[in-house]
């Protein structure tokens, strides 16, 4: 209870789905429930039950911590990320045996996670590194999606060699590092801002970076984002939004992989595509923020069981004015660009390829990962050729000729109607003006012969035969 009992009195912060909140002590025999929380002694946190996303939502529900003074809903710590509530009923207490449980119905559920250990925020007095006396480590793990808390693919710990660095990884891939601590900064971090104290502390119980606020009034936190960066944030009042300050790497398209497997990356708008002929492998978690999964194949290839369509095998499809994709295998033998689509058109397992007279050839098995889609005027952007099934390029073309065949339609179409309309009102106008100059001419013959009915009939006879 020692540990959990960190954030019960330290802790809680608010969302406006909490009509009621407790004092900043839970008793036993108290309940805290969905309608109610645990706000902090100086009011800037909460514990309580939370939905991600959608507030009123009843679908899964966690325990966490977050701020009470900030408007945007900002979740700082959960209790259970792994393992969520569907039950709305679910209540925090205290135990008879004095443990802080979650009880749903007649099952009671033991809390065993601390405070004391971060999940993908750090707040000041937290502390990443090493726990010696107990063989844990601090680190940082992003958010699945931004729904949904659970550990994702993203992590942010200490370098287990000792070299007073922090690393980033996707699984146990190792896409950035701090840099080693100088004793005031980290080398690849010089965004520190005045904000903060920092410091790095090493003896025989632990290894671990901390750091305090040296305004207390200031609301900021450093966070592991689903997308895999890091990012120091701070709360400003006057505009109600969080400001970035910095964030590690720079740029998302930095994060290997941020838009995985055949996605490409557009630093322009910080959004991922998956490449032609190819659609999310999880669309929930695409549209929920986080695309690591990357896309899968609309057709598959043909390669391999010698089967056409229509007549057509494989083909490639050129993608311009991006990075190239990573990893890929240089053929130095190959010295044509027709040698080198046949290298890769020959091996089923050969997904893509490029040449150039600089570079000469270079083929992409399987996955293409980190393509980042640049400008039309970037120099750096470089072409390759996408292989894919015979079908994508059928459906393609049966598609352009639709949309050939449609704005030909509209480009002759369009002008027809005007000049119809045209023509229809200046004949409408035309009679108009013959209709009055013909009643202006009765007018005329009917005052000089007033009462002669021959004359009226002259008149009408006279205009008919015209």
């Amino acid at each position: 209870m020692t540990n959990f009992a960190h954030p019960v009195f330290l802790l809680i912060f608010s969302f406006p789905l909490f009509a009621n909140a407790l004092t900043d002590t839970i008793l036993q025999g108290q309940l805290v429930t969905a309608s109610t929380a645990i706000t902090s002694s100086r009011n800037e946190f909460e514990l309580g039950f939370f939905s991600p996303g959608n507030k009123n939502s009843t679908r899964s529900s966690y325990l966490g911590v977050w701020y009470r003074r900030v408007s945007e809903p900002t979740v700082v710590w959960v209790a259970n990320r792994d393992y969520p509530l569907t039950d709305s009923s679910a209540a925090l207490t205290i135990a008879a045996d004095g443990n802080l449980v979650i009880v749903v119905g007649r099952v009671s559920y033991m809390l065993r996670a601390s405070f004391d250990y971060p999940l993908d925020t750090l707040l000041p007095g937290m502390k990443l590194g090493h726990d010696k006396r107990n063989g844990k480590t601090w680190s940082l793990s992003a958010w699945k999606s931004k729904e949904d808390p659970g550990r994702g693919v993203f992590s942010f710990e200490v370098d287990p060699q000792g070299t007073n660095q922090f690393f980033i990884l996707q699984g146990f891939q190792k896409y950035w590092s701090s840099g080693i601590w100088d004793g005031q900064s980290f080398s690849s971090i010089p965004e520190w801002n005045s904000y903060y104290n920092y410091s790095y502390v090493t003896n025989d119980n632990e290894s671990y970076f901390t750091y305090s606020l040296i305004n207390p009034r200031v609301t900021s936190r450093f966070v592991l984002g689903v997308s895999g960066q890091l990012l120091q944030l701070t709360w400003l009042e006057a505009t109600g939004e969080w400001n970035l300050f910095w964030s590690q790497p720079r740029q998302r398209c930095e994060v290997n992989p941020y838009c995985g497997a055949f996605g490409t990356c557009n630093p322009s708008i910080i959004h991922c595509q998956c490449l032609p002929g190819f659609q999310p492998n999880s669309v929930g978690n695409w549209n929920a923020g986080d695309m690591s999964g990357g896309c899968g194949r609309k057709a598959p290839l043909h390669c391999g069981n010698d089967s056409e369509v229509k007549g057509q095998k494989d083909q490639f499809l050129r993608v311009s004015k991006v990075t190239l994709p990573a990893n890929s295998t240089v053929l130095s033998q190959v010295r044509s660009v027709g040698d080198c689509q046949s290298a890769c058109f020959s091996n089923c397992s050969c997904s893509a390829y490029t040449y150039d007279g600089s570079n000469g050839c270079s083929i992409w098995h399987e996955e293409l990962l980190n393509v980042v889609q640049l400008k039309d005027d970037d120099l750096e952007g470089r072409d390759f050729y996408l292989r894919l099934a015979a079908s994508e390029f059928l459906s393609e073309g049966k598609d352009s000729r639709i949309k050939r065949w449609k704005w030909i339609i509209l480009a002759l179409g369009v002008p027809m109607t005007l000049l119809a309309t045209a023509s229809f009102f200046y004949c409408l106008r035309r009679r108009n003006s013959q209709n009055k100059g013909m009643g202006l001419v009765e007018e005329r013959w009917g005052r000089a012969h007033k009462g002669s009915n021959i004359a009226r009939y002259i008149f009408y006879k006279y205009s008919v035969e015209i």
